[in-house]
């Protein structure tokens, strides 16, 4: 329970709150997660989250005051989550289908996946419960619980995961990706939007555009890393039409892999973690499931790996991540009775090399993880980074040539070269 007599703090004061968003709208869900509750006292809405640490939505901490049947007052907090007004990159994020997907994952397959666990004796948690969820104006809406009343927090996306956070949440992705798969196999196949992730054939042109106006920056700054041959890299950075290429082979789903429901975005601010006093995690939960995508579990690994683990650990225990997250994985899979052979670890680490997976690398080395090392920043959000401007390009100047970027491209860049993921020729057209 919040203490209302605390003060609220809100980390984004540059956030436009929607004027709906009122008591009023929350009169269902305070009727059922308060039912002894007579009047709303105060009722607070700020942002939840400060700049760069979400892109797609619009995340909301609501603090209401309650007067209760027995005189006495209670402090509630909820977490409102809605879309990006269509000129702030919302029209873009709708290309996607975002908040259906989520919705979906929500109101069905989260609550399945842990009946699963639930069945086999495990009482396993994924996601944070949602409250409600409800279509306004062709707009969907999430009200969920607030972890934070739980103390669950993010970890700091700047310094990243250290190892014992990393083996938290690779044995959380594994039960997440087990029960996926273990209900595909009792069920049939998910729904169609869900052979999408970040690529869509609709988004072509946002994809296509996307590229072209980071480019520039990226040549310009990739010369400022201080990597051995850097003009090599630069001369091989990919053509457009390379990396549509690579973008449409991500859509490619060999059958006879070990196939999962990814989570498809996952990285350090799509987890939250609560400790132990003596520091250690306690339990960590999985949170925003917009981009989930049926394909290979390389998929999420090669992402998460790139933009979270901290960049003392990342690439000293790289082949054990994979290792760590295998042996959780064909734990789930024996408790909930996989009927298909169980993934060889062999097979898992060489699939983080095939064609149709590397786009994921070059995807989160070049779009999310310069901003996951940006200082927060009251422009860090799609709309600026994506401008057609001086002031966009000047953003994206900044924050690609952003001296602790660099530090971790200079190792990594030539890790996942050298490795053959940034073989950009094996896309040109036959």
């Amino acid at each position: 329970m919040s203490d209302s007599k605390s003060e609220i703090v809100n980390p984004n004061e540059h956030l436009i709150i929607p004027d709906w968003i009122t008591e009023k709208y929350f009169k269902v869900v305070l009727d059922n997660d308060e039912p002894d509750h007579v009047k709303v006292l105060k009722f607070t809405p700020v942002a939840a989250i400060p700049p760069g640490e979400n892109f797609t939505s619009i995340m909301l901490r609501i603090h209401i005051d309650l007067e209760m049947k027995d005189g006495s007052t209670k402090a509630k907090t909820y977490i409102f989550k809605t879309v990006l007004a269509s000129d702030r990159g919302g029209d873009e994020i709708d290309l996607y289908g975002l908040f259906p997907k989520e919705q979906i994952m929500y109101s069905k397959y989260l609550p399945a996946f842990e009946a699963l666990y639930k069945e086999a004796g495990e009482d396993i948690h994924l996601a944070p419960k949602c409250l409600h969820t409800e279509t306004r104006e062709g707009n969907i809406h999430f009200i969920f619980e607030d972890l934070a009343v739980k103390k669950f927090k993010n970890v700091d996306r700047i310094k990243g995961l250290n190892l014992e956070q990393m083996k938290h949440a690779l044995r959380k992705l594994a039960e997440f990706h087990a029960a996926s798969s273990v209900y595909q196999d009792n069920n049939g196949p998910y729904p169609s939007e869900f052979d999408e992730g970040f690529v869509s054939k609709n988004a072509e042109k946002f994809l296509r555009e996307g590229f072209r106006i980071k480019e520039k920056s990226f040549k310009k700054s990739m010369a400022t890393w201080g990597m051995p041959d850097a003009e090599k890299y630069i001369k091989n950075f990919p053509t457009e039409d390379q990396y549509w290429a690579q973008c449409k082979s991500t859509l490619d789903v060999d059958p006879e892999d070990f196939n999962t429901l990814t989570h498809g975005d996952f990285w350090s601010s799509n987890l939250m973690c609560n400790y132990l006093p003596n520091g250690e995690v306690d339990q960590l939960i999985l949170v925003d499931f917009q981009i989930c995508k049926w394909g290979s579990p390389a998929i999420d690994l090669l992402f998460f790996i790139t933009l979270s683990a901290a960049s003392e650990i990342r690439l000293k225990e790289f082949d054990n991540f994979i290792c760590i997250y295998w042996e959780r994985l064909t734990e789930c899979l024996k408790l909930l009775k996989y009927r298909k052979p169980l993934p060889e670890l062999r097979d898992l680490q060489s699939s983080l090399y095939k064609k149709n997976i590397s786009f994921y690398a070059f995807f989160a080395l070049t779009n999310h993880l310069p901003v996951i090392i940006f200082p927060t920043d009251k422009d860090s959000n799609l709309h600026s980074l994506v401008a057609e401007t001086e002031e966009g390009e000047n953003l994206r100047l900044r924050v690609i040539s952003n001296p602790s970027y660099a530090k971790v491209m200079k190792d990594l860049y030539p890790f996942y070269y050298d490795r053959g993921l940034f073989n950009f020729e094996d896309y040109n057209k036959n």
